[in-house]
């Protein structure tokens, strides 16, 4: 367990596991690194260096009234890539994780990024005209129904082992839903598509084909916008495939690595 200071005076806390290749394994809106706990020793055994933190306000870093939006999240990851000296990083995120990866090539590009992958998320969380894949459907005049549902709908469809529940209840902690509502709603109005099809590493798109959030199409769709896309749909699995269906997805993770 280590810790880092973010420019802002936000202490992030942060885990690396193995050596070789770097992953950085950013977990989704309310989740930390605990979520992560069926990928972290399978990707370590096959040589790769996985770190893992917890965005500010979740998990044991610092809750602060600040910084509540993705281009901050974005700017804690580029410090920690700093503070760590991480030549090429591969980026994994699940769900708000992933919109904190593109917050971070917003900013910086991937000039220093070897690879992204992308779980269950989609680029843009609003239906419009050339998007098809709104959060429940929803528009811009219905945003704010959408993220007053998210925090009460259940997310998973597959029963999750025994072990990852140990895990994440060993692991617990609180988290300030009511709090950290600006966050949420700053998310949910963000266009990355500009970012992807402007990405020029490769990046694997992920999807629940049961996610109760959207159709698993995204990840097809997203997939063509971007210059060096591929995506794969996990059948039957809600919104997590990582703790829904570890095994499949840490399979697919690890293939796609190999063609690196």
């Amino acid at each position: 367990m280590a810790k880092f200071t973010t420019a802002d005076d936000v202490t992030i806390d942060y885990n690396i596991h193995g050596q070789g290749q770097s992953v950085i394994l950013v977990a989704g809106y309310s989740g930390n690194q605990a979520t992560w706990t069926a990928q972290t020793d399978v990707l370590v055994a096959n040589g790769l260096q996985v770190i893992t933190y917890d965005r500010r306000n979740h998990g044991k870093s610092d809750t602060v009234n600040y910084g509540m939006r993705l281009s901050r999240h974005g700017k804690d990851l580029a410090e920690l890539i700093s503070v760590l000296q991480l030549k090429k990083p591969i980026l994994l995120g699940h769900s708000m994780g992933a919109s904190t990866i593109w917050a971070y090539l917003s900013l910086y590009g991937d000039n220093n990024i070897r690879a992204v992958i992308t779980e269950d998320q989609v680029p843009v969380m609003l239906r419009d005209d050339n998007w098809l894949f709104g959060i429940f459907n929803a528009d811009i005049s219905t945003v704010v129904t959408a993220i007053e549902k998210l925090p009460h709908t259940k997310l998973t469809r597959l029963k999750i082992s025994t072990e990852i529940k140990s895990a994440l209840s060993q692991a617990y902690q609180p988290f300030d839903f009511q709090m950290n509502a600006p966050l949420l709603l700053n998310s949910a109005i963000q266009d990355w598509r500009d970012v992807v099809v402007r990405e020029q590493v490769p990046h694997l798109f992920l999807a629940g084909g049961a996610s109760p959030l959207w159709s698993a199409d995204h990840a097809k769709f997203a997939s063509k916008m971007a210059p060096y896309g591929q995506y794969h749909v996990f059948a039957d699995v809600g919104h997590i495939p990582h703790i829904e269906a570890p095994d499949d997805f840490n399979q697919v993770v690890l293939n796609f690595i190999d063609t690196l």
